[in-house]
Formats: C-alpha cells, structure tokens, sequence
C-alpha cells in the first residue's frame, strides 16, 4: 500500500512539502528505511535468544573487560600488600625496641624504624608494586629481613597447619613485599607440611606467589603434575553432555604450571586423540547423530574450557582445527 495514501491528509501534505516521493526514505538524504517493520509473533518474553546446548560445556569465551578488571584488581592488591608489610614491620620493630638490652642492637632497630616510617610518605603517591621497598637503604632491608622477619617466619612454621582458609597463610604472605619469597631453609618443611593437600586447589595455589621459581617447579614436579596426569589419563570424554569435570578441574590448575607442560600432559595421555574418537563415534552414530549446529557447539564449548595461553599453542591450534574438519567432513 502506498505510503502517501495510507496516512491522514494532514501527514500526507507535510510529506509532499518535504518532496518525499513514494519508494524513497525519509531523511534529508532519503536513508530512512523504505521497507516496512515486520511484525515478529513470539511468546517468549524480551531479551529471549536461541538457547545454548546443554551439553554440559561453556557457551561463550571470557570478556576481555574480564581479563582487564582482573588485572586491576591484581595491580590493588599487591599495593595493599606492600602497605601490610610495612605496618607488620612497623609492629614488629617496635617490638623489638622493647626487648633488647644491648644498645647496638637498640640502635640498629632504631635505625631501621625510622627508614620505614620515612618509607611510608610512599603511599600517598602514585607508584607501582616494588617502589616502597625500593625507597628502603640495602642494608636496612637486609636487617629487617635477616634479624626481624626470618625468625619470626621460622617459629610460625613450627605451628602452622595447612587447611583452605585464607588466614592459614599470613605466618608467610604479610612478608613477601620485603623477602621476595619463602626462605630456602623452610621450603623443606612447608612441602612436608602441604604435600597430603597437593590436590586441594586453596591450599595449594597461593603458594606460587610464595615460593621463587626453583621452589614452585620442584614442588609442582614432585606433587601436582603426577596428579594433573592423572586426571587426563581417567577422564571420560562422553557427547553429547559431558558429565565428567576433570577437564575444568585440569585448567584450573593450568595457570599453576608452563603452558608447554600441560600440552605435554595432554599429548602424552592420547587426550586430543580420544577426542577425536569420540567426537567422530558420535557424528556417525546413526540415529542419534547431532545436527552440525549441536556438534560445533559441542566442540565450542569444549574450546572455550582451555586458558588463553593453550590457545595461543600451535600444537593445541593445530589439533583443534583438526577438530573442526572432521565435523565439517562428518556431520
């Protein structure tokens, strides 16, 4: 029907004063739509979208506003952190004013006092993570670390006991800011104390903020990649809904280690290869085929479980595209 006859005569005259001419759109330029608005008959309620499979998998990949709100949020707390550290040492210096009767040692205590509440004017700048210490002399890091900090972190590892709670750790966690990580001499004795946890991901995965990197590898080789294998060599990859949560469990714990060695995990355990097996039984499972929209969506949500850095791997790539041609080849 045309427009013009259509509408009331008072919008028709209007329309031919603006030299709108039938088949045109509106606008200046005529960019309005020409086509009218088609009705859309539903009942589903605003907002409705074409359902997910439940298969059992993640349907979307994370956000990267995600990945950057996670940063900041790393950025704040390892500012507070420093903050911590420098009133526990504040606590403790003042402590120690009170307990020594030599006054060598009075003095140097008094000394390393003073630098830290001059190190505190730090906090009302803009700085970055490192800059507080950085602001302390050598060798009053060297005293706080060695005659204050140490001692104290021996005795407090005596009495710790491992659980979930986040509190278990601050015998070790307050200090880190001034000595860098665990002290050799008690690396002994926290992985006699943790390793009947090795699988409790709360307890286990502060300490790779805790330990120097010769620590982490040691204790991760000796205790979590036996277990990690182990969850790759009994999982039971089963479409259409995959019902086994070994695979999340396994990328949680794939930031803890090399990207490199879970990959070599996953290869030396026929992972992608019984992937594939079971991916192609079930696209040639006659009846109970899946549609090639179900089988992408599967195969996506699966995809969407593996962390940025094993999707950034050309070997995981490679066998993932290797995924996506066999559904396009079989479904």
């Amino acid at each position: 029907m045309a427009l013009l006859a259509s509408t009331s005569p008072a919008v028709a005259k209007m329309l031919l004063r603006w030299n709108f001419k039938e088949g045109s759109g509106l606008g200046a330029r005529g960019q309005g739509i020409v086509a009218p608005v088609q009705l859309c008959s539903t009942t589903s309620g605003i907002g409705y979208g074409e359902r997910s499979y439940e298969n059992g998998l993640p349907g979307t990949t994370p956000a990267v506003q995600e990945e950057w709100r996670r940063r900041c949020e790393e950025l704040a707390r390892a500012l507070r952190h420093e903050e911590e550290c420098c009133f526990k040492t504040l606590e403790l210096l003042l402590r120690d004013m009170t307990r020594y009767d030599d006054a060598r040692s009075r003095a140097e205590t008094a000394e390393a006092l003073a630098a830290i509440v001059k190190s505190m004017k730090m906090f009302q700048l803009k700085r970055t993570p490192g800059m507080w210490k950085a602001t302390l002399p050598s060798s009053t890091v060297l005293y706080i670390v060695e005659r204050v900090i140490k001692p104290k972190m021996a005795a407090d590892a005596r009495e710790w006991t491992p659980s979930w709670d986040a509190d278990c750790h601050q015998w070790v966690r307050p200090w880190i800011p001034l000595v860098g990580h665990l002290p050799d001499g008690l690396f002994d004795a926290v992985e006699r104390k943790i390793t009947n946890h090795a699988n409790e991901y709360a307890v286990i995965s502060p300490w790779k903020d805790y330990m120097d990197q010769t620590q982490w590898d040691t204790f991760t080789r000796r205790h979590v990649l036996p277990w990690l294998t182990s969850l790759v060599r009994e999982l039971m990859i089963a479409p259409p809904k995959q019902m086994d949560p070994s695979f999340h469990t396994l990328m949680q714990w794939a930031p803890l280690v090399p990207a490199k060695t879970v990959v070599f995990i996953l290869e030396e355990e026929l992972f992608f290869d019984r992937f594939e097996d079971a991916l192609r039984h079930w696209l040639q499972s006659g009846a109970g085929k899946p549609s090639s929209k179900e089988a992408v969506a599967w195969c996506t949500g699966w995809k969407n479980l593996f962390t940025p850095d094993l999707l950034a791997d050309e070997g995981v790539v490679a066998r993932m595209d290797a995924v996506a041609a066999l559904v396009d080849t079989e479904a």
